[in-house]
């Protein structure tokens, strides 16, 4: 008896943890996905600029507007999706520095794509400083590189996110 209890529980607590998605939720998220893939494709190509920020400061540039419509737009249209924002800095400031401003970056990002009228507790921001580099360099273009704002769909909810 105690086994079969123990079992049940296991049940309710993994059944709880995310609920399965339907085969249409499944290709609306795949769809998204894509979508925002191009969109970063067009920032990688350099079609579109890239997110910018004015020095020192979590204060968008106008350059920026572009992409972040897009992204906006993405999430309009699949208004049930979520969005991951990572905000990273290169390694210039103490670690402490960089954790709070790759924070607020993030969240001005959520902020913007707020006012464009994505629901904001459909967006979680994640500020992961210079823990994450993508070239582990010490030139101006490496930090360049590493300055960045970085978007994950998900459909699952927040309770089983991280």
């Amino acid at each position: 008896m105690k086994k079969l209890l123990i079992l049940a529980a296991a049940a309710l607590a993994l059944g709880a943890c995310g609920k399965q998605l339907t085969v249409a939720e499944r290709e609306e998220a795949r769809r998204a996905e894509l979508e925002l893939q191009s969109v970063m494709d067009m920032v990688s190509t350099r079609q579109i600029p890239p997110i910018e920020f004015e020095f020192n400061s979590d204060k968008l540039k106008a350059s920026s507007f572009d992409l972040l419509d897009r992204v906006a737009q993405i999430l309009l249209k699949h208004n049930r999706l979520k969005l991951i924002v990572a905000g990273h800095t290169d390694d210039v400031g103490s670690e402490e520095y960089n954790d709070d401003l790759s924070m607020r970056r993030a969240g001005a990002v959520k902020m913007y794509l707020a006012t464009k009228g994505v629901y904001p507790d459909f967006v979680r921001v994640y500020g992961y400083g210079e823990r994450y580099p993508v070239v582990d360099e010490k030139t101006d273009e490496a930090r360049a590189l590493n300055r960045r704002v970085e978007f994950r769909i998900t459909t699952r909810d927040w309770g089983t996110v991280y």
